[in-house]
């Protein structure tokens, strides 16, 4: 559990600059969207609420899990720009139309990017067709401060694409 907990608190920190952020209200922090990677299983989680204990302790009181899209393609574009810039577009299939795409959860340990990528929760009283709706997107790869070298890119656990930077990428 506490691997979760500190799973989840590293990644919303990092996305509360573009996210809607965290709140600490009545003792309940409530954060909007997180994802947790453990291994090449992710997970993505909505309306995450953390209840405090007390002495700086928190315990996951609610979570609505998302589902993720399933992944047909992953391509990496490396631009040829100053300083290099990566665009991932990403090809696969939302569980139905109703939904939408989220933002993708993007962390990277060493050489290798991990992307989450999920879509909306379909409301209770939401009826929708059921079949499987293509999606394509492009979102950037951070890569600044990022050294020569080969890297790799896995969206939902499922699926690798690789590049490679020529040269040391001056961090911002």
């Amino acid at each position: 559990m506490e691997k979760l907990l500190l799973g989840l608190l590293v990644f919303v920190l990092s996305q509360l600059a573009v996210a809607q952020p965290a709140t600490f209200q009545d003792n309940v922090f409530t954060i909007p969207q997180g994802a947790v990677i453990d291994n090449d299983n992710p997970t993505f989680f909505t309306d995450i609420q953390l209840s405090h204990e007390g002495s700086g302790n928190f315990k996951l009181a609610d979570a609505k899990t998302n589902n993720l899209v399933t992944i047909d393609t992953v391509q990496i574009a490396v631009l040829e720009s100053f300083p290099v810039q990566v665009d991932i577009n990403v090809t696969g299939n939302k569980s139905v139309p109703c939904v939408e795409l989220l933002p993708p959860a993007i962390s990277r340990k060493d050489s290798l990017f991990i992307v989450v990528l999920a879509e909306t929760l379909l409301g209770p009283e939401a009826s929708c067709i059921a079949m499987i709706d293509p999606f394509e997107t492009s979102f950037p790869l951070d890569v600044s401060g990022l050294n020569a070298g080969t890297y790799t890119v896995r969206v939902n656990g499922t699926m690798d694409a690789a590049f490679t930077l020529n040269a040391d990428i001056p961090p911002r």
